[in-house]
């Protein structure tokens, strides 16, 4: 399972380790050992997922802007080199009011884009797919280079998802479930993260918003990877409402992006207005992943449509199955209060209340380590 939160405050200590231990109950069932490869940017207590996606050895290689003061946002050290991998406030033309169509510099677009192939091999993809990972995400008209739609503070994010596609790609493993969290507006292609207390750091062009565009056009770089997923979970707000649109102009529903990124994928969920805060939230997304692991184990033909954890007062979460004619169809709201353990003062199957994921050994196991 890969795990991609651009909400880094707090997921570290509800979202991520609830899942864990999802995954770890689905285990101690008899339904298969499933890992998890959590993606992030610093989480509050200071700890980062780089390890886990790059490999420690190379991660160690690597200082981003949220450890050096003398970084600019965007920037990463790779020995005595400083990668501009997105664009920050000094790379915008003069004069330009925040909004946005801003526009930057054409010497940062060239660099962002020249250093991206630098960053790229050195975690370990190759000449041929880090040119691929340009052309799609970082190439316009005539091979003239572009900025991608993501904003330049989701650059370690998106580094970070690469090389976990790359490693798939290759074989290393296998991606058989995925989820995205985050904040997101109705209408708008990205998921966004935050400062801390809900200062939102939501700018299209320097911010830490990483869209799905991008994510899409990636699946044409590694489409093994993306085959491989079975199931996908937005757990962020307002995303049955992604603003896509096809080349004609007609809207695209989440459930058509869905198909198209990950053709192979059966099961999705994402929400309908507000999502609830992370530490609720936490208790939807673990009962997606105990609930997959049971189908996909053959257990149950009927988990992914007899679930808890359904809506709150402001939102309601919404899970499809692809039917036979291969469209995802919304599943029946059937409650099943014995499919998940209630909140338990929000302590969940972890049985523990903001306690980071990296402090429990026994969730640990569960985290797929590299070195």
């Amino acid at each position: 399972m890969v795990y991609l939160t651009q909400n880094s405050v707090t997921h570290h200590k509800d979202e991520i380790p609830e899942t864990l231990a999802a995954l770890q109950k689905a285990d101690q069932l008899g339904l298969g050992k499933k890992s998890m490869i959590p993606i992030s940017d610093k989480f509050s207590d200071g700890t980062g997922t780089e390890q886990y996606a790059f490999g420690e050895s190379t991660a160690e290689t690597m200082t981003w802007w949220h450890d050096d003061p003398t970084l600019e946002s965007g920037q990463v050290r790779v020995g005595d080199r400083v990668l501009t991998l997105g664009a920050n406030e000094s790379h915008l033309m003069e004069d330009e009011e925040w909004n946005a169509n801003v526009s930057v510099k054409k010497t940062a677009i060239d660099r962002i884009r020249k250093d991206w192939k630098t960053a790229l091999t050195h975690v370990g993809l190759s000449t041929g797919h880090a040119d691929g990972v340009i052309r799609a995400l970082m190439t316009g008209k005539n091979d003239t280079a572009k900025l991608m739609h993501s904003g330049g503070g989701a650059c370690n994010e998106l580094l970070q998802l690469i090389s976990v596609l790359n490693r798939a790609e290759k074989g290393e493993f296998e991606i058989s479930s995925f989820v995205i969290s985050g904040h997101h507006y109705s209408g708008t292609s990205y998921i966004f993260g935050e400062y801390g207390d809900h200062e939102y750091d939501s700018d299209q062009t320097t911010g830490d918003t990483l869209d799905v565009r991008d994510i899409e056009k990636l699946s044409t770089v590694f489409p093994k990877a993306f085959a491989q997923v079975d199931s996908f979970m937005f757990s962020a707000c307002n995303t049955h409402d992604l603003g896509l649109r096809d080349s004609e102009g007609n809207e695209r529903s989440t459930q058509d992006w869905v198909s198209n990124t990950f053709p192979e994928a059966q099961r999705m969920s994402n929400w309908q207005d507000i999502a609830p805060g992370s530490d609720y939230a936490a208790f939807f997304s673990g009962e997606f992943a105990l609930d997959v692991a049971k189908e996909e184990a053959g257990s149950s033909s009927s988990s992914f449509d007899e679930w808890q954890f359904k809506k709150t007062n402001r939102g309601t979460n919404h899970r499809y199955e692809k039917n036979s004619a291969g469209d995802f169809e919304s599943m029946e709201t059937r409650r099943d209060k014995t499919s998940y353990p209630h909140y338990n003062d929000y302590k969940g199957l972890r049985n523990s209340n903001h306690e980071a994921f990296h402090k429990r050994e026994d969730l640990m196991k569960y985290i797929l380590k590299k070195l």
